[in-house]
């Protein structure tokens, strides 16, 4: 079977491109031969796997943070199916937050992801959908296979993309500070929204997240009960509260215990929809492509992980 390693040298603030050689050599003996991509600005790895699975690639190997696995996750899936439904996808996290992995309890260090590739197994699970609103108006789609949320979590991309501390700060302790800033300026706001084919409902609110894994925000651990491969997406949406008291219960959701708070609303669904009259800026595993109004959906078991 052919395999592609589609690398971000800028992942992790540039650390990956400098510590690649030694992920490339870890690689080679742990699955064997390989060809490798690198990507060269935002978007270009979904255009790069696309072109891979179109050439006969068997299993691509992402190598980045947790938004550059969602654009190889991007390539792999269009009009809701696989480009090829025997492809397979791993990954070895070297960027920033890097939240996926933790739902499979993987270690932090790319050394020893990179070594249980050797013997990983293929599992199949659900991908979320998020049909959303460009800046240019237009609808657009977004696959995502962690979390998709709207409100704060959108602004703290924005917070995050344009500080300089980023530099200087690892993962959880950059969105930990990203997220105590930007709740100070960040506003409950109204939303409309559905749930599957339920009515109409109304809430005011900082945050909502559909999650498909568990963890988001550099180790927040968002929705312990969320399952990879249930055919569901876990809603959680935090109704009004002020600042203080969104500060108080800020630690339980490191340690996933926020779900008994009165505060949160939390529900399995199939489908959400939401809109707003205000600007609710999206997070899509980790980046910030548009705002409400968006529908987010589950394509039940369309992907074949190997991890």
């Amino acid at each position: 079977m052919k395999t592609t390693v589609i690398v971000n040298p800028r992942a992790g603030n540039g650390r990956t491109g400098k510590i690649w050689p030694q992920i490339e050599s870890a690689l080679i003996n742990s699955i064997g031969p390989f060809q490798t991509k690198q990507t060269s600005c935002r978007g270009d790895a979904i255009h790069l796997t696309r072109q891979v699975l179109d050439e006969g690639t068997g299993r691509i190997v992402a190598i980045g943070g947790d938004g550059h696995l969602n654009e190889v996750l991007n390539g792999f899936i269009e009009n809701d199916v696989p480009v090829n439904p025997e492809a397979r996808l791993s990954f070895v996290m070297t960027g920033t937050g890097c939240d996926f992995q933790r739902s499979f309890d993987i270690s932090g260090k790319w050394q020893a992801t990179s070594e249980k590739l050797k013997d990983a197994q293929v599992r199949k699970i659900d991908i979320g959908k998020v049909t959303y609103t460009a800046a240019d108006k237009s609808q657009q789609i977004r696959y995502f296979d962690n979390i998709a949320s709207f409100g704060l979590s959108g602004a703290v991309d924005h917070c995050i993309e344009h500080s300089r501390l980023r530099n200087f700060f690892g993962g959880t302790l950059l969105f930990l500070w990203a997220t105590i800033k930007t709740v100070f300026t960040h506003p409950n706001q109204n939303i409309s929204f559905r749930i599957d084919d339920g009515p109409g409902e109304k809430i005011r609110t900082r945050l909502g997240l559909l999650a498909n894994g568990r963890f988001f925000g550099g180790a927040m651990y968002a929705a312990p009960e969320a399952e990879l491969d249930d055919g569901l997406l876990d809603l959680l949406i935090l109704k009004e509260i002020s600042v203080a008291k969104f500060l108080w219960h800020l630690p339980k959701i490191y340690k996933g215990t926020h779900l008994q708070i009165p505060e949160i609303f939390y529900q399995k669904v199939r489908k959400f929809t939401a809109e707003s009259s205000e600007q609710v800026i999206l997070d899509i595993d980790g980046e910030s492509p548009g705002c409400l109004p968006a529908s987010f959906e589950v394509l039940p078991k369309i992907l074949n992980l190997q991890i």
